[in-house]
């Protein structure tokens, strides 16, 4: 009888339920990576110990192997950075949400001038998606919103997720903080967390331990014979709407700085970063869109996720931010938005 309440005790005791989890995580992650449908990073963390998985190469050509030093570009999680810096622009009296773009940018086509700050973080500005060429061909940022900034006739107010939202974004940053965007990013957020493997990918610098990107547009439906292309976009013309570089760990402590009012105050935090600010539900992202995240009523969780060609990106926070799920990848072989949720549904069940 002794031998089995203490076998019961050890089977509900912390320990063994972080080496389940660990176990379970990693048998699953192992199971797609060897139909060929993942290859990437994964951290998760549930306020005990981080659960840390690596799997696969972040340069095929030369069969380097990813590790927790791998930094990854993470396509729209950038979006997350941008909203934050310009919520804390608010917070520094030196801008209104509501305020028009028009007021710090100037030139901007006629029938864009009446839209808001607000407008773009909610990508309610009814401007038009950017075209290909606007990323295989490099353009500064002024450039860019010359060639690609442009109003949709067949759009309104209504939500069309777009690039060029954040880019004008971008530019509305510069203008205010009189700093480059990259450099008003650091300085915002990125110097004062000491995030050191967070950054802007540049393709005229040689960013140590950058992963390569690899795509075929297979999504989870492929096989580990399917052939994998490189990557050939300018990332960095993506500015605030996709052009960063990260790690699972930088990204941790991203969020745990928001979870611990480091960035925010409590205030802006609840109201405008973790608030629903419509009742529009985003059926593609699984929710509604908050300033930076999206919100999932269903499981009450907050999610943020990226894709350029091979380089996928998912997070999903638990509401109290207890439960913290990152995935970043260098390939588009693995239907990531599902993966992400399987895992995080999986490891929430003790």
């Amino acid at each position: 009888m002794k031998t089995s309440i203490i076998a019961c005790i050890f089977l509900l005791s912390p320990i063994f339920l972080l080496a389940q989890t660990k176990e379970l995580i990693q048998e699953t992650l192992q199971i797609e990576h060897d139909k060929g449908r993942f290859n990437g990073t994964l951290l998760y963390a549930d306020g005990k110990e981080l659960i840390k998985v690596n799997k696969g190469y972040s340069n095929f050509q030369f069969q380097v192997k990813i590790n927790q030093d791998t930094r990854f570009p993470i396509a729209s999680i950038t979006k997350l950075f941008t909203s934050i810096a310009l919520l804390k622009l608010q917070e520094n009296g030196v801008l209104n949400l509501n305020d028009k773009a028009s007021k710090y940018v100037r030139g901007l086509p006629k029938d864009c001038r009446n839209i808001t700050i607000k407008d773009l973080l909610l990508h309610q500005s009814g401007l038009e998606n950017e075209p290909i060429k606007a990323v295989t061909t490099k353009y500064n940022l002024n450039d860019y919103l010359t060639h690609f900034l442009k109003r949709s006739p067949n759009l309104d107010s209504s939500f069309n997720y777009n690039n060029v939202d954040y880019i004008l974004l971008s530019k509305i940053i510069e203008n205010i903080t009189k700093e480059d965007f990259e450099q008003a990013i650091e300085k915002l957020i990125l110097d004062p967390l000491d995030l050191k493997n967070t950054g802007f990918v540049k393709e005229s610098d040689i960013i140590p331990n950058l992963a390569y990107g690899y795509h075929n547009y297979s999504f989870g439906e492929g096989s580990k014979d399917d052939p994998l292309h490189n990557d050939n976009r300018y990332l960095s013309n993506y500015y605030g709407a996709g052009a960063m570089y990260s790690t699972t760990e930088d990204l941790y402590r991203f969020l745990e700085a928001i979870k611990n009012n480091l960035l925010l105050t409590p205030k802006t935090k609840d109201q405008l970063l973790l608030s629903t600010q419509n009742d529009e539900y985003i059926d593609w992202l699984s929710g509604k869109p908050t300033i930076g995240f999206y919100y999932v009523e269903t499981d009450n969780t907050y999610r943020r996720s990226g894709s350029i060609d091979g380089f996928n990106s998912s997070i999903i926070i638990s509401k109290d931010f207890n439960q913290i799920l990152i995935i970043l990848c260098n390939t588009d072989t693995a239907d990531l938005e599902n993966l992400a949720l399987e895992i995080f549904k999986k490891a929430s069940v003790k």
